[in-house]
């Protein structure tokens, strides 16, 4: 067991850190990577609201109670275009710059890399953000 690498899963949160860490070793998976990029994408959805108990069904009472207020269907479908858009920026700026974990040394960290036909260019895709726009 590398206790280093378990500790690092402790600190980003993982349930069970010695599984996560015996898995990367034993498989060659990288899990950390896996679970801190996942962390990151969930942060950016839980910050238009609470956890719903690990489910999206509260999504469906609340758009029904909107519903009830008055809401259309356009406006019900602007609002989560907008809230996707906004989750989107965040996940490519999360993308180009993984350091909300800064308090925990040596995280791995990932990169966007062009393909063409499936071989590597060796290009690296940065500042996507940047063109996105606040729409199309």
């Amino acid at each position: 067991m590398d206790e280093a690498l378990r500790d690092k899963f402790a600190a980003l949160g993982a349930d069970d850190p010695a599984s996560w860490a015996d898995s990367e070793l034993r498989e060659n998976i990288p899990q950390l990577a896996r679970f801190r990029f996942l962390r990151g994408m969930w942060s950016i959805i839980d910050e238009w609201g609470p956890p719903a108990g690990g489910t999206f069904t509260a999504g469906d009472a609340a758009r029904r109670r909107l519903e009830e207020l008055g809401a259309t269907q356009e406006d019900l479908q602007a609002f989560a275009r907008m809230v996707a858009h906004d989750a989107l920026f965040s996940a490519l700026c999360f993308l180009d710059d993984p350091t909300s974990e800064g308090d925990v040394p040596g995280l791995p960290g990932w990169a966007l890399i062009e393909t063409s036909g499936g071989e590597l260019t060796g290009r690296l895709v940065q500042g996507v953000y940047e063109d996105l726009g606040p729409d199309r």
